[in-house]
Formats: structure tokens, C-alpha cells, sequence
């Protein structure tokens, strides 16, 4: 899916400016923002314990192993067995 995206000139400022030092077409800065973004949420929401790995996972993309390696890196707990509310 594709979706077009409004963004206001004060904030293209950075992206341009991230693209010219990172030497990349802009929409790759914005792909690569976004994803580390979603990232961080992602590793965040699980370690709230809002998601499970297996939801975390499937946000991402990925296998939950993969998913582990991510939380790893990140220095979340990884959490074994139900999860409680």
C-alpha cells in the first residue's frame, strides 16, 4: 500500500537536511525515520506490556526470533509466559 503523505515545509527542513549529510534520496530518510521510529514504539508498547512478542513481531514484520534479537538490542526485558494486564 501506498499513501501520500502532507508534511509542512517546516518540517522538511530536517529531512532535507539528513538526506544531504546521509547522502540519500529524501523519501529513503523518511522510509528509514520511520521505520526506526516504529521501532522504538514497538519496543516500547512491549515493554509496557501493552503487545505481545508475537504482536510485536507482526507489527514489524518479522519472526519472533527476530523479534527477540530486536528487543535485545534495545535492552527490553523479554518477557516469558502469559502476560498479565
Amino acid at each position: 500500500m501506498e499513501m501520500l503523505l502532507k508534511i509542512e515545509e517546516r518540517e522538511i527542513y530536517p529531512l532535507v537536511e539528513i538526506a544531504k549529510i546521509e547522502r540519500t534520496e529524501i523519501t529513503e530518510t523518511i522510509a528509514s525515520l520511520l521505520h526506526e521510529w516504529i521501532e522504538k514504539k514497538v519496543v516500547g508498547m512491549y515493554a509496557d506490556g501493552k503487545i505481545s512478542l508475537w504482536k510485536a513481531a507482526e507489527i514489524m514484520g518479522m519472526s519472533s526470533l527476530g523479534m527477540i534479537d530486536v528487543l535485545a538490542e534495545r535492552g527490553a526485558r523479554i518477557q516469558i509466559g502469559r502476560m498479565e494486564h
